[in-house]
Formats: C-alpha cells, structure tokens, sequence
C-alpha cells in the first residue's frame, strides 16, 4: 500500500484558491489524494521489469486511480467555472 501523506492545510481567505464551495472543496481533496496514490504508483512501476509478477496489480490500480482522478476533475472545473461566473466583477 503507498501511505498517502498529504496534511491538512488552512488556506488563505483571501486567497483566489480558497475553495468557495463545499463541493469545490471535495473534489479538490480527492484530485489531491488520487494524484498522490497515481504518483506513488508510476514510481513503483517505473522500478517493475515488464516480466514481474506484481505489474499487473499495480497497472490495476493505476488505472482506478486515474479514473478516480477524472471522476472529481470535470466536476472541478464545472463547479469552479459555476462559482466564477457568481463572483462580482471588479
């Protein structure tokens, strides 16, 4: 298993990044946490020659971690443009 080791950490308010929505906030959690888990993953299977018995396990879960990554992008950005087109222009 790759121990994950992202850390809570508070954000600027006034900060153009703050997540302004809950569901902003969700989605930009799991983007986080699926790239850790694909980033760990392509480094271990950058080390497995193509004839080790664990590649495949790996490619496996590869591929559900890059789905689950597209799963929280494209709502992302739709609830990030959504909240964009709210804010007042200046």
């Amino acid at each position: 298993m790759i121990k994950k080791t992202r850390s809570a950490v508070l954000a600027d308010k006034r900060s153009f990044l703050t997540p302004s929505s809950p569901p902003l906030d969700n989605h930009m959690d799991e983007i986080a946490e699926a790239s850790e888990e694909i980033l760990g993953l392509v480094v271990i299977l950058k080390t497995l020659s193509s004839t080790d018995a664990t590649r495949d396990e790996y490619e496996g879960r590869l591929y559900g971690a890059l789905t689950h990554l597209d799963h929280h992008v494209k709502p992302a950005i739709k609830e990030w443009d959504r909240v964009v087109d709210r804010m007042p222009e200046d």
